[in-house]
This record gives structure tokens, C-alpha cells and sequence, in this order.
């Protein structure tokens, strides 16, 4: 392998620290979902007027009766140009009536302990820009209703909404997202004669992977601990997951364990891929001219193209009588239960999700709604439109993120274990899986 790491002596060593696992989990995720990457062909806005902000009698009546505005505090965990945008919607708002007004609270890299420490102190803000709901779904109001009463409900990708369910209940409104899509160099598989198609197999990947194997590329960019949330993506395509529709456990299970040999055979007998870190920046080694193939979300397409790849996109593969699918990593805004103030926070996210600010959202995001997506020319983009068709493909799952609340231990064991089977060329990928199903199953009882 072209890269080091302390190896684990065997496959039964691979317990670490779940506290500390998920803590770094936290960290890559909220990382990984705020980056802001700019989209172009946005396009101009559509010209429609901005709904009334303060459209909900309670909140004019709230407001009347105080003789003051309602005050209403907003947190993020993003920062550089993704807290301009959003400031930029947050001053519209506050412009555009004058009942409420919301103050932006950037929390940056210590969103976790600071939303966590505002929360047990019964000072949490009123609004959170939210994807973690297995840790904050308790301290959060409920939004199916409201959801339901929209009237362009149906304007909004509907898979989105799985990612905010929690036991029936929907606990934040979408304003961003990103599924899986195979990234690659289209100077090295025109070299190689492979052709790609949004219809192929997993058995077509290696193929393809194969071909472009030489003169110092590797076929596949993958890692030695990927992340089990985005992993799932190729447990689905082979008729697998983590957990079930009840919250039960079937990490061992044969669709599993046939995923899982497969990508190992691929790095380690076929050698036509590479394990690299999943901290590694992943623009910077498809930037490098090294890989032909890899398997990621849209935040690195600009950071590859600048640097001067020919990069395509495509579909996620499937396995032989399974359905080409991707995890989605998506964003909320959500209304804590200690806001004095939620029909007035609601008021908000409805502004910051309509078309206008969905259009502005444009620049670090990929729009929530379908209207934006066409009108901006994303659906057509060759670059942004597989990432679309992988939402839509994708609507009939939930990902095992939001199948418990014990979500944070059990990624914790399925981390450990993956990094057990990837880092190591002799290891027994049932056996692996085996144990961590025993240990995930005394975790969820």
C-alpha cells in the first residue's frame, strides 16, 4: 500500500473509545456538510415576491401585545462565506417586517458544546441549523404539522425529509443538501476505452477500476476508515444496511458481507484500489491526476476542476440485481422546545426556505427546492445533475443515522470494526462483522 498507518495486530483489537470516535464522527460530519463550495450556473432570480414574514396572527399579536419586536436568536455552526449568506437572508427577514428579528450566533467548530451547554442551561437559541437528530431530536420541536400545511410542500425533494425523522416525527425543514456520485477523470478512461453510463454495476467499477490501473494510477481513491453513514450508500446497492426499519441490527448480514469482501478484494487481491485517510482531502488526490475513480459528495467538484482535471460525474454503481442508491447529507433549520417564541421561529424558517432564499442559499448550497434546481440550470449541469437523480433515487430509504437514538455508539462500533477491515489485508470481513454485530446488539436492546 502506498501509505502508513499503525496497523491493529488483530481483527479482535479494533475496540477504541466510542466517546471519542463519535466525537470525531461529529466533527468530519458537521465539517463535511458545511463546507461551502460555490455552485455556478445559479442563473438569475426568479422574480416573485417575498412572502408576508409575519403572516401568522399569533405572532401579530404576540408582537402588538409587547408594543416590541419578537427577538429571536438563530445558530450555526458554519463560518466564512457560508455565515455571509446566511446573514444575508437573516437581514432580509429582519427587513421585510417589522414584528421579529433575528440575530445570527455563529458557533463554528464548538457547535456541539456550545448548542449542548445553551440547551442544559435552558438558554438554547430559538433556531438551529441542525443535521445531528439522534443527539438533539429530544430538545426539538416537532415540525411534521407545519411541514404538512405548506402549500408548495411538494416543490421540496421528498427524500430530504427522511433525514429529519425521528420515531414518526419530522424535526427540521431542509435548506441543504449533497448525495454520493462517482467522481472521474475522464482523460484516463478515454485513455483506457472504458465508458461510462448511469446504469452500471459494481462489477462494471472494478472492470473500469482495472483498466485504468497502471503507469502509476489507481484505479479506485478509497479509505483504510470510511465513515459508515456515507458507506451505507454500497450497503443499499446490494439490498444491505446497518440497521433495520425497526432499529435492529444487521451488520453481519450476508448482503453486508458480500459488499464489504467485495471492496476488500478490490484493494487488497485485485490491488486496483488505494486507502488512503478519510481526513485526507479527497480534491486534492482526484486533483492529482492519481485516480481514475472516486466516491464522494459535490464538495469538492470546484477544487477538482480548478485543478485542471477533466472530471465526470456519474451515478452511484449497484450490484447485480440491487438498486443504484446514496445516502444524503442534508441540512435543517429546527425550532429548539424552549423557545418562547416557535410560531415566530417557524415564520423564519418558512422565509428561509422560499424560493428567494433557497436562490441565495444557491451559493453554498445545492437548492432544497425542485423549482430552484431547474431554474438555475443544476438539473441540466452534467457536473450537478447525477447528484439530483441520486436524490431521487434514493427517496424510499432512511439511513440507520435516524433508525435510533443509540446511533452515536453504534457508529462508533461499525467505525472500529471497518477500520479493522480495511487496514488490514489478511482480515476475516465475516468475522469482523460478526463481533460487531454482538457488541452493537448489547448496545441497542
Amino acid at each position: 500500500m502506498k501509505n502508513s498507518w499503525n496497523r491493529l495486530s488483530d481483527n479482535q483489537g479494533y475496540r477504541k473509545s466510542s466517546a471519542g470516535r463519535w466525537k470525531r464522527l461529529t466533527a468530519l460530519g458537521m465539517g463535511v456538510m458545511l463546507l461551502a463550495g460555490a455552485l455556478t450556473g445559479c442563473g438569475s432570480p426568479k422574480e416573485e415576491k417575498q412572502p408576508d414574514a409575519a403572516g401568522d396572527t399569533a405572532v401579530q399579536e404576540t408582537a402588538k401585545a409587547g408594543g416590541e419586536k419578537i427577538q429571536l436568536r438563530y445558530a450555526t455552526g458554519d463560518s466564512g462565506p457560508a455565515v455571509t449568506v446566511q446573514e444575508q437572508i437573516v437581514k432580509a427577514f429582519n427587513e421585510s417586517q417589522d414584528q421579529i428579528e433575528v440575530k445570527l450566533e455563529t458557533y463554528g467548530t464548538a457547535f456541539d458544546q456550545k448548542l449542548a451547554a445553551a440547551i442544559g442551561s435552558d438558554n438554547a437559541p430559538d433556531i438551529v441549523k441542525m443535521w445531528n437528530f439522534p443527539a438533539y431530536y429530544e430538545s426539538l420541536v416537532p415540525l411534521q404539522d407545519k411541514i404538512d400545511s405548506l402549500e408548495d410542500k411538494d416543490d421540496f425533494y421528498a427524500t430530504l425529509f427522511n433525514y429529519a425523522d425521528m420515531n414518526g416525527n419530522i424535526y427540521g425543514m431542509p435548506i441543504g443538501f449533497s448525495t454520493r456520485a462517482i467522481h472521474y477523470n475522464k482523460d484516463l478512461t478515454d485513455a483506457a476505452g472504458v465508458t461510462i453510463n448511469e446504469d452500471w454495476t459494481m462489477e462494471d467499477l472494478k472492470a473500469a477500476a482495472a483498466a485504468t490501473t497502471k503507469d502509476g494510477v489507481t484505479g479506485l481513491y478509497f479509505y483504510y476508515n470510511p465513515d459508515p453513514y456515507a458507506l451505507e450508500s454500497i450497503l443499499w446497492s446490494n439490498g444491505g444496511e446497518w440497521l433495520n426499519d425497526s432499529g435492529e441490527p444487521v451488520i453481519n448480514s450476508d448482503a453486508n458481507k458480500e459488499a464489504l469482501q467485495f471492496l476488500h478484494d478490490m484493494i487488497y487481491k485485485d490491488k486496483i484500489a488505494y486507502t488512503g485517510n478519510r481526513n485526507d482531502d479527497f480534491g486534492q488526490a482526484m486533483g492529482s491526476g492519481n485516480y481514475a475513480f472516486g466516491e464522494m459528495g459535490k464538495w469538492f467538484v470546484s477544487a477538482i476542476n480548478e485543478a485542471g482535471i477533466n472530471l465526470g460525474i456519474t451515478t452511484m454503481p449497484k450490484f447485480e440485481g440491487g438498486e443504484s442508491m446514496s445516502v444524503v447529507h442534508a441540512s435543517f433549520l429546527s425550532v429548539t422546545n424552549g423557545s418562547k417564541n416557535q410560531d415566530a421561529a417557524w415564520e423564519f424558517i418558512k422565509y428561509y426556505t422560499n424560493y428567494e432564499s433557497v436562490k441565495t442559499l444557491c451559493e453554498i448550497e445545492m437548492p432544497v427546492r425542485e423549482s430552484v434546481a431547474k431554474d438555475t440550470g443544476l438539473l441540466d449541469d452534467p457536473q450537478m445533475a447525477p447528484f439530483y437523480t441520486m436524490l431521487e433515487r434514493s427517496e424510499a430509504k432512511r439511513p440507520s443515522l435516524v433508525k435510533s437514538a443509540q446511533w452515536p455508539e453504534v457508529n462508533s462500533e461499525i467505525d472500529a470494526g471497518l477500520e479493522a477491515i480495511f487496514a488490514q489485508e489478511d482480515a476475516d470481513v465475516a468475522a469482523v462483522l460478526d463481533e460487531v454485530q454482538t457488541k452493537v446488539e448489547a448496545i441497542i436492546q
